[in-house]
């Protein structure tokens, strides 16, 4: 009995540790730093030999404090596209993320910062577009609904 109840907690925590591969992104409204006043989302790139280093700031733009919850480990989405809108890199592929609520409390004008290299040593010399999202759960306990505040296109020339 013992060895079952002990498979079946395997399993059910496998379960919960699913990939973060097929996590939503949507397309984002440029490049403007500010699309809620309450909040600042940053993404800057820049290509150091074979890599792409990219960073996302997120800044809470409040006088008080205030906290974003994260459904799991995957706190973000990146994904690269090609000229023809090919999907070359997508950050989550392959990897596993804690299936657990994680909450950051941000006090005011406080910022976040967050680094990723991706290996662009086989990519082809060219114009791609790299999408960023946060991938949020909850701001200050309310549900968040999705209207573009921590989504961003940027343009990347790869040399």
């Amino acid at each position: 009995m013992k060895k079952w109840i002990w498979l079946l907690s395997v399993l059910m925590f496998l379960s919960a540790c699913g990939q973060g591969a097929n996590a939503p992104l949507s397309n984002g409204e440029g490049d403007e730093e500010l699309e809620d006043s309450n909040w600042l989302f940053s993404v800057e790139t820049d290509q150091l030999s074979n890599e792409l280093v990219v960073k996302l700031a997120v800044t809470n733009n409040q006088e008080e404090a205030s906290s974003i919850d994260f459904s799991s480990g995957q706190k973000y989405e990146l994904v690269l596209l090609d000229e023809n809108g090919s999907e070359v890199y997508r950050y989550s592929e392959g990897k596993m993320f804690t299936m657990a609520l994680v909450h950051e409390t941000f006090e005011p004008n406080d910022s976040k910062e967050f680094e990723e290299r991706i290996n662009i040593e086989d990519l082809p010399k060219g114009t791609y577009t790299l999408e960023a999202q946060f991938i949020l759960a909850a701001i200050d306990g309310e549900t968040w609904t999705e209207d573009g505040t921590f989504q961003k296109q940027v343009t990347v020339e790869i040399q």
